[in-house]
């Protein structure tokens, strides 16, 4: 038994190198005398079937990131560092897991802090270090000055400060039901129930350009435009100043409510809502990697595109595709319940992933290593001869080596965090063990696309399933099929109980979840909703 401690955590060491250490050596990117710029196009609620390079049914759709594959590295075992938008989100800028920064739930719009001031996200690192920083997209981590993002380290903002149904819009959108359009008056209120039958709105949907909000309620039929525009006009400033940059791009789509522009619509021969706003995404991608190339810094650049989380199934017709991974032991077994968004089943936090760097990655490649958004922070870091802030722990690795082909693994273990109604939020209730997955909780989260929802059930000891030849999560382990279970599941309680006293002396953050009606953006506190628009800021160099 001690030998086999030792062993497991030896396993346990080389997929979390960091616990308690900053890289030791960095170095400039090998081969030029420049350092790398990054840009990281972050999609929301968007399914590992949704990239047509990774499911036939799409092949048409994502025109402009099959391209990518075809020019770079496409990652099928890539994995987000949560299930919902904030918590992942925060997992992608720091490196670290919910349990370490506190983040282990979605912000509300009248939040009045954000993730905690004492975690320092990439963009602050990579600004110290001289580089030009931009963030175009979804923050929801925090919009009150402090915690706003030109606070958390970047140069120039524009976009959304959190998801799109979280605040009243005027354009037609779709949905399930549809969201009507913002009320007007407080007549509107009180006798048009439908007005506001989406979501219990408190205020119009915001658009910010750096502090201030330039539009209220925001054009979401504009926005992906909007955005395009923006990336173009960042990148142009940025070569023209000669430093290096960072573009976090962080995209309302897949979100529902959907929306796009009018030349999208049946622009697929896919021909739903939800293509064509996928197709207009995947536009924007192809006009920032146009900006790129015509800049002549595209063989410079780290691009990564990946999500959030999985796509929020109960959304029905409205929501992406799964892919193979389905978790039909659920459904099968309860007979419904959610296996995507906010859960911890493959679909709910496996990502379609694809990585573009021409002096660095091989084109038309694919691996199937098991790789997450948490090591985007160590990685951007190391390419960039920048050092991890110290007196913490990281749950990610860095992927050079990886990327320059040296190694051909990366993690041996991933942490999933769990999501809503599942307990206290946050905890870590499932384990990926190389090609084993294993559960101590399943069910208790939100609804499938018929509502119906699984009971949350405890499982003593915790169950098991071989992803790598079961993708659907279909079929239990057993003793009888797979003798070497009880080993497999020692394996998985010790780790698990590792990383817990890890997490315990670590320097953790607390996050502050009150809210406060003095929170609410507003960009004109005399209009009912905060209706106004202003004109629009733009890019300045």
């Amino acid at each position: 038994m001690v030998i086999a401690v030792k062993i497991l955590f030896t396993v346990f060491a080389s997929s979390f190198i960091y616990f308690g250490h900053a890289i030791s050596i960095f170095e400039k990117n090998p081969g030029t005398s420049e350092r790398p710029n990054f840009v990281i196009l972050f999609a929301d609620d968007i399914g590992w079937g949704d990239f047509g390079a990774n499911w036939n049914p799409n092949k048409h759709v994502t025109p402009n990131l099959n391209k990518m594959a075809e020019e770079g590295l496409r990652l099928t075992n890539f994995h987000a560092g949560a299930s919902v938008c904030t918590p992942s989100r925060a997992s992608l800028l720091t490196g670290r897991i919910g349990l370490r920064t506190g983040i282990v739930n979605n912000f509300e719009p009248n939040s009045v802090a954000g993730l905690p001031l004492n975690e320092t996200t990439v963009a602050e690192v990579l600004k110290e270090n001289g580089y030009n920083t931009g963030m175009i997209g979804k923050w929801h981590l925090g919009m009150t000055h402090q915690y706003h993002p030109s606070s958390r380290g970047f140069d120039y903002y524009y976009g959304l400060p959190y998801s799109n149904d979280m605040g009243c819009v005027d354009v037609p959108t779709y949905n399930r039901p549809e969201c009507k359009e913002c009320p007007k008056t407080p007549k509107d209120m009180i006798h048009n129930v439908t007005a506001v039958e989406c979501r219990n709105y408190n205020t119009a949907l915001p658009l910010y350009e750096n502090y201030d909000i330039v539009e209220q309620p925001a054009d979401l039929i504009e926005l992906g435009d909007h955005y395009a525009e923006k990336a173009h006009g960042f990148i142009d400033a940025a070569v023209k100043s000669g430093k290096p940059f960072l573009l976090y791009i962080a995209f309302a789509h897949m979100h529902c409510p959907h929306a796009h522009a009018p030349r999208f619509t049946n622009s697929t021969d896919v021909n739903t809502v939800y293509a064509d706003t996928l197709h207009e995404m995947d536009d924007v991608i192809g006009r920032v990697i146009k900006a790129l190339k015509n800049n002549g810094v595209y063989d410079n650049t780290m691009t990564l595109f990946t999500g959030d989380n999985g796509p929020w199934s109960g959304k029905c017709e409205y929501s992406g595709s799964q892919g193979p991974f389905l978790g039909s032991w659920l459904y099968d077994t309860y007979g419904g319940g959610t296996t995507a968004k906010c859960s911890t089943w493959e679909a709910g936090h496996r990502e379609p992933t694809v990585l573009t760097w021409p002096n660095v990655v091989s084109p038309n490649t694919t691996s199937d290593a098991l790789t997450s958004a948490l090591d985007v922070f160590p990685t951007i870091l190391s390419a960039a001869g920048a050092k991890l802030p110290a007196h913490r722990k990281y749950d990610g690795i860095d992927l050079n080596d990886f990327l320059r082909d040296k190694t051909s693994t990366a993690h041996n273990v991933l942490f999933h965090p769990n999501s809503f109604d599942t307990g206290v939020n946050g905890q870590i209730d499932t384990i990926r063990m190389k090609q084993y997955k294993v559960y101590w909780k399943t069910g208790g989260s939100w609804p499938d696309c018929a509502g119906n929802k699984a009971p949350l059930v405890v499982h003593d000891p915790p169950i098991v399933f071989d992803v790598e030849n079961d993708p659907a999560e279909s079929v239990l382990l057993t003793e009888e099929s797979h003798p070497e279970l009880p080993q497999i599941i020692f394996d998985a309680i010790a780790l698990r109980e590792m990383f817990l006293e890890s997490v315990k002396s670590d320097n953790t953050s607390t996050a502050d979840y009150s809210t406060s009606s003095s929170a609410l953006p507003c960009c004109d506190p005399t209009q009912f909703y905060c209706k106004c628009k202003k004109d629009k800021l733009l890019w300045l160099p």
